[in-house]
């Protein structure tokens, strides 16, 4: 009996001297020995508030009021601070002489990153200030695991458990124009299992401000091995309502991964985009291989290469499937629909009826500092288009040059799509432009952006003109019927091209219908000005018909056949017509020239009296003025 009271007073007194421990111990006086070790090793100014024994709920250090000072060049207060940090150790180790941590757990830490005018961050002069010197390699030293290898840092780091509770990051940046600043709050951080041989879990969760935007990421990595290469790897991330998934390896410098996610829809991203309407992205997939660390200096093409890469992109009814890789550098990139409707995109278009295309297919490569649109092609308007391009990034107003070609487009649709309400042409257009120039605005392309190319239409009407009734207007031409609508057939307009300026160049205009020929030049501009000079050529019939009813229409009578000097200005909604008083007066005087030197000739030649060359005279000018 005494001996199991006396072994009971024993264990009373051991607990109580282990309760007294943390008030025994004093390691406080040690701050002095391990502060300058730790202020070295970060280039930082540190404090410690204090530093103590724990008994309860393990046994184990509790550092309390830790903090780390920024660099006085870029702030004067704290660059990380924690409310306390328990490191807790399992207790039947320690009796052996071997420590093995159980749990360390970081309250509240905050931690503020902040990027100067100069791009600079104050992470970056976190560290000793210079390299110490090495020392020569012994050659008969015995093989040993390098400082700082991966194995010892595993050893350091292993422990069962490692969580955060309440912490912030804040990030702000000074090197744009308006300073910009974002928090990561309420982040609740859980890391389980780091141990060799074991496959750790991870859970974390924040809120990053000002978007509001929930963050979570769970999964698992493993099992952990001395090199600490991942053999597997499983994550999602949930980014408020977007959920994206990665797995994959990473072993011997080689990471292979693949991301994806089932929906992405940007109504739900954290950002304001330039949509008028929502785009949802569905079955995102893309299989990721890359070398680490990446080569400093690596173009970003360079720093992996994407093997597959797959997407469908939803806009309203409308879906386009993309497809693409990046290898070596070279990133091609193709998307396909078999219908798109205007209607469907998120911007707002100058149409006003939608536009359906059909059979879109594009295929787009990138390389260096050069895009090219290898194909393009559609069909719109019952009509087919193709082109490619070109397009060099090294500047921010980017040169580019393309080729278009467009057969059988049905113009009537296509202009009453644009809302052209005063002049509407129908028919079946083709093209054939080659175009460069430069920048993505429309002012620099306008002030960039030249070009050649050939423009016809076939079997078509000019809708909200009649050029027959405007030529009999102008030479007040009475009684001659024509048809009252206002409309314009023709079987053929075409004309070559020349962009500059801002204006397109109008060269050999023809124009042909039963009635009539026109044929000119002159200059549209971007802003739809007009300035043309044509010759409208009539019929036999038409002409006889017109000169007949119009004292001035026989002055431009030439071998039968009424040639009309016009001129058409104002804006291709509004086109204004007029007579080229100039160029018929020149007709007449060579119409005059040609008769009077006929009558010369006859007379000299013997074939005509004096007294018959007056008559003929006489005749010429009532058959020139009607009297």
């Amino acid at each position: 009996m005494k001996i199991v009271i006396g072994l009971g007073v024993v264990i009373v007194l051991l607990v109580g001297l282990v309760l007294l421990l943390p008030f025994l111990i004093d390691l406080n006086k040690y701050q002095d020995q391990y502060r300058p070790i730790i202020e070295d090793a970060l280039n930082r100014k540190i404090a410690l508030q204090d530093i103590r024994l724990t008994m309860w709920p393990r046994f184990g250090v509790r550092v309390a009021g830790f903090t780390v000072m920024d660099d006085p060049v870029f702030a004067a207060g704290p660059f990380a601070s924690l409310t306390s940090l328990d490191v807790g150790v399992k207790l039947l180790p320690l009796l052996r002489k071997r420590v093995e941590v159980e749990e360390v757990t970081l309250h509240d830490p905050v931690i503020t990153v902040i990027k100067n005018e100069d791009g600079v961050m104050n992470v970056s002069t976190i560290g000793p200030k210079g390299p110490a010197p090495s020392k020569p390699r012994q050659p008969d030293a015995p093989p040993a695991q390098p400082s700082g290898s991966p194995l010892q840092a595993l050893a350091l780091l292993a422990v069962d458990r490692v969580s955060i509770t309440g912490g912030q990051l804040t990030y702000r940046d000074h090197s744009t124009p308006k300073p910009t600043e974002y928090q990561v709050q309420n982040l609740k951080f859980l890391l389980k299992s780091v141990h060799l041989g074991e496959t750790p879990t991870l859970h974390l969760e924040a809120t990053v401000q000002p978007l509001n935007l929930p963050v979570e990421l769970d999964g698992s990595f493993g099992p952990m091995v001395e090199t600490l290469d991942l053999q597997r790897f499983n994550f999602t991330l949930g980014l408020g309502k977007i959920a994206l998934a990665l797995t994959g390896s990473a072993v011997g410098g080689k990471l292979n991964a693949t991301l994806s996610s089932p929906l992405i829809d940007t109504k739900d991203l954290p950002i304001s985009l330039p949509l008028t309407k929502p785009v949802q992205v569905t079955d995102l997939h893309a299989t990721v291989k890359a070398s680490y660390p990446p080569k400093a200096g690596s173009p970003p093409l360079e720093l992996a290469d994407v093997t597959d890469l797959g997407l469908a992109v939803t806009l309203g009814s409308s879906v386009l499937n993309v497809k693409g890789t990046v290898l070596s550098g070279h990133a091609k990139v193709s998307a396909t629909s078999p219908v798109l409707n205007s209607a469907d995109v998120p911007a707002t278009l100058p149409l006003k009826k939608p536009v359906e295309v059909k059979d879109f297919h594009v295929a787009a490569e990138l390389e260096d500092q050069e895009a090219r649109v290898t194909t393009l092609s559609f069909q719109v308007f019952n009509g087919q288009a193709n082109a490619n391009a070109t397009l060099s990034l090294a500047s921010p107003a980017p040169p580019f040059s393309s080729k278009i070609t467009i057969q059988g487009l049905q113009l009537g649709p296509a202009l009453e799509a644009l809302g052209t309400d005063q002049v509407n042409v129908s028919g079946a257009a083709s093209a054939d432009l080659a175009l460069h120039g430069r920048g993505f605005s429309m002012p620099d392309i306008t002030r960039a952006l030249e070009g050649v190319g050939h423009i016809s239409v076939k079997d078509g009407k000019l809708e909200g003109v009649n050029l027959l009734q405007e030529a009999t207007a102008l030479l007040k031409a009475v009684g001659v019927a024509t048809d009252s609508a206002k409309v314009t057939a023709f079987s053929t307009i075409e004309t070559d091209v020349a962009i500059k300026n801002g204006i397109i160049s109008i060269q050999r205009l023809l124009m042909e219908s039963h009635d009539f020929q026109v044929t000119g030049a002159g200059t549209v501009g971007f802003d739809q000005t007009l300035n043309l000079k044509t010759n409208l050529n009539l019929s036999q019939a038409l002409s006889q018909k017109i000169a007949g009813a119009s004292p001035v229409a026989k002055l431009a009578l030439k071998d039968g056949r009424l040639f009309l000097p016009l001129s058409i200005t104002g804006t291709a909604q509004a086109p204004v017509y007029g007579l080229d008083s100039k160029a018929l007066m020149g007709k007449v005087q060579e119409q005059i020239k040609e008769k009077v030197k006929g009558a010369v000739g006859e007379v000299l030649k013997g074939h005509a009296k004096p007294e018959e060359l007056k008559q003929k005279g006489q005749d010429l000018l009532k058959g020139l003025f009607g009297r």
